[in-house]
């Protein structure tokens, strides 16, 4: 039988990931990587005037898509265009009047084809925190205008909505400020390792290349239970409770268990991943750690 054996710096065993990022908003000025998104079919932006947004960075149209998990919402031109809405004394009375906009006053961001508007909505890093609603609610300013392009800020969120990569549904997120670096978030497969008997053994790399440090590892899996290898041992012990840390379908490593397996509850980046799989299907190919990340400045 093969023996992997866990050691805090071994070779990468996958392809390793270096994230870009950019500065985030400041509070008092709009910082320029935010002005991300353009009404390509207008000169300037106006309310009650349907807009197609485009946004620059992905170099796409926004629009309503169907999706499994998150908002309804794809990049296509087919998904309808928005309106900015002026606020009026009640979200069921509806302002017709086209007017530009200033920087200061809330609007409402209205889809055309689902006939909806899109709000904030707190879902944590892994999806992006917005939401469909059938009523307004003026909680978007315009900033930075400059023509036809402009930032998105959304006062409940307090940041601008810019392209972001995201596990699942579509890649929106949140500007982030300009002396914290974003923590970002990431799916690291854990793919199996050629063993003649015994525990198969799962292996996986994250942050080759790059600088920064790890925060959270959650398993991924509704159907897997992971036994992380601590250092010293391999996976010929992965029946040993001792040798090993267990972590439930869809649980995390806490703190002290990261710095069990790595020497510190925040671990410097590359980081392996070593572990025994049991699961209640058979023949897993792979599994996934849903991590998030933090790179230095």
């Amino acid at each position: 039988m093969f023996r992997f054996t866990f050691h805090r710096i071994i070779p990468a065993l996958l392809v390793a990931l270096t994230a870009a990022f950019a500065p985030a908003a400041a509070q008092a000025e709009t910082p320029p990587g935010a002005v991300q998104w353009t009404a390509k079919n207008l000169n300037s932006i106006k309310t009650a005037t349907p807009i197609s947004l485009f946004n620059n960075e992905v170099g796409k149209q926004l629009g309503y898509g169907n999706r499994t998990f998150g908002i309804d919402l794809d990049w296509t031109s087919s998904g309808g265009q928005f309106e900015f809405r002026a606020a009026t004394a009640s979200s069921n009375i509806r302002d017709h009047r086209k007017r530009p906009v200033t920087e200061t006053e809330n609007l409402s961001l209205y889809n055309t084809k689902t006939k909806r508007y899109v709000v904030f909505k707190k879902r944590g890093i892994w999806k992006a925190e917005l939401e469909w609603s059938k009523t307004q609610s003026a909680q978007w300013q315009v900033h930075a205008q400059s023509g036809a392009k402009f930032a998105l800020f959304n006062t409940q969120a307090g940041k601008y909505l810019d392209y972001q990569f995201k596990n699942y549904g579509i890649n929106l997120g949140w500007f982030e400020t300009a002396t914290t670096a974003p923590v970002q978030s990431f799916s690291v497969p854990l793919t199996p390792q050629p063993v003649i008997q015994g525990f198969i053994p799962f292996a996986g790399s994250f942050g080759g290349g790059t600088q920064g440090k790890l925060l959270t590892v959650q398993n991924a899996s509704d159907a897997n239970t992971l036994r992380f290898v601590k250092p010293g041992k391999s996976t010929a012990d992965c029946a040993n409770a001792d040798a090993t840390i267990t972590v439930a379908p869809r649980a995390s490593l806490t703190a002290d268990q990261l710095k069990t397996l790595y020497g510190s509850a925040t671990p410097r980046l590359p980081v392996n991943f070593l572990a025994c799989v049991s699961s209640t299907v058979p023949n897993v190919g792979l599994t996934f750690l849903n991590i998030t990340y933090q790179l230095d400045r």
